[in-house]
């Protein structure tokens, strides 16, 4: 019996370490969500300035945002879902340029601060566009954004769903 309720006092630990302390200390990661960056580094100007060119509306530019990050995802982040668990500093890189530049591992977090600076500092949406959204997955907190693409919310998920082969419009939630 004893040992029954050390596991539960592990348990409830657990719950409140990662379910609750983390939303005050992660960056991006507070229970009302992040403010978009609206000044953007000068390096991501002439990026921002090129997705509206190859873009012509909200849809078509989200979804060069979500390519985006999902190319930098593979070639230069090396995000895997597995890193999440073994890399806990990388979740504190806050610096929109670190992200932006860095050869290293970036946490859900990290990749949607990015993202959401890039629409909002394009022509297609403002701040209030953007939802930030937190899921139970695999034993975690995961974190996706939701945008609202004329009267419709789509679900914005590289780090979750897009690593995994799914489309824009699918977030992970569960065991995945």
């Amino acid at each position: 019996m004893h040992f029954f309720w050390i596991i539960i006092g592990f348990l409830v630990f657990y719950i409140f370490l990662v379910y609750v302390a983390s939303r005050f200390v992660v960056p991006f990661m507070g229970w009302a969500g992040f403010k978009p960056a609206t000044d953007v580094p000068p390096e991501l100007q002439p990026v921002i300035q090129d997705l509206e060119n190859k873009t012509f509306d909200q849809y078509t530019y989200l979804q060069a945002v979500f390519d985006l990050i999902m190319q930098k995802n593979f070639k230069q982040w090396n995000h895997t879902r597995f890193q999440a668990a073994i890399r806990l500093p990388r979740a504190f890189v806050k610096d929109l340029s670190e992200i932006w530049n860095t050869q290293d591992f970036i946490y859900c977090t990290g990749m949607n601060y990015l993202a959401a600076a890039l629409l909002v500092n394009g022509k297609y949406f403002k701040p209030q566009d953007i939802k930030v959204r937190h899921v139970f997955v695999n034993f975690f907190i995961h974190q996706y954004l939701q945008v609202r693409v004329g009267e419709k919310w789509v679900d914005f998920d590289p780090a979750g769903t897009g690593i995994r082969g799914k489309p824009l419009g699918t977030h992970l939630a569960g065991f995945g």
